[in-house]
């Protein structure tokens, strides 16, 4: 199983298609390729983990209804950025919502998650099966994941850095 983020995967083909650029408006055709295309190097690429699996980020987190400054940090970022975030985050709706109608991928979002929810809801469902013999990829530069290495069959990948991510003992690095 391909375990992918895909907030994390548009974004970040968002700021390689800005780049360095003065213009900062963002070509929605353009966009829609670079983040199909990277779904598509993905399964070509990572295909002895099996299916890809797309994890989606929900509007309302439930982190947020507990800790009501969860984010604002990135909030203020963004208020502050030259980008015009709200057509960013209406071309990734799009673009989600195209892929969930029109390809064969499996897309979960659930009510009030994030997409890390998702994931490491996944991982303690199909890591935690005593013999499983799924390998399990997530494609994710995030660190926090690491943790998930304690189930034997779960790996992860930075797509962006182009490498693993391992630690010698998840246990200690939860800690």
């Amino acid at each position: 199983m391909i375990l992918i983020d895909l907030n994390q995967t548009m974004i970040s083909n968002v700021t390689t298609q800005l780049g360095n650029h003065t213009n900062t408006e963002i070509e929605e055709d353009l966009f829609r390729h670079m983040v199909l295309n990277s779904l598509r190097s993905y399964r070509q690429n990572f295909a002895d983990y099996g299916e890809i699996v797309i994890a989606c980020d929900d509007k309302k987190y439930w982190r947020r209804q507990l800790f009501p400054n969860y984010k604002a940090n990135r909030k203020k970022a963004r208020e502050q950025s030259e980008l015009d975030w709200n057509k960013i985050f209406s071309c990734l709706n799009k673009i989600r919502d195209e892929i969930k109608e029109n390809l064969p991928y499996k897309v979960i979002q659930v009510d009030g998650a994030e997409a890390d929810d998702v994931i490491a809801t996944l991982c303690i469902k199909y890591g935690s099966i005593l013999n499983n013999k799924e390998k399990i990829l997530i494609l994710s530069g995030y660190k926090d994941f690491v943790q998930l290495q304690v189930y034997g069959n779960v790996e992860q990948y930075d797509p962006v850095r182009k490498k693993t991510i391992k630690v010698s003992n998840p246990h200690q690095y939860l800690r």
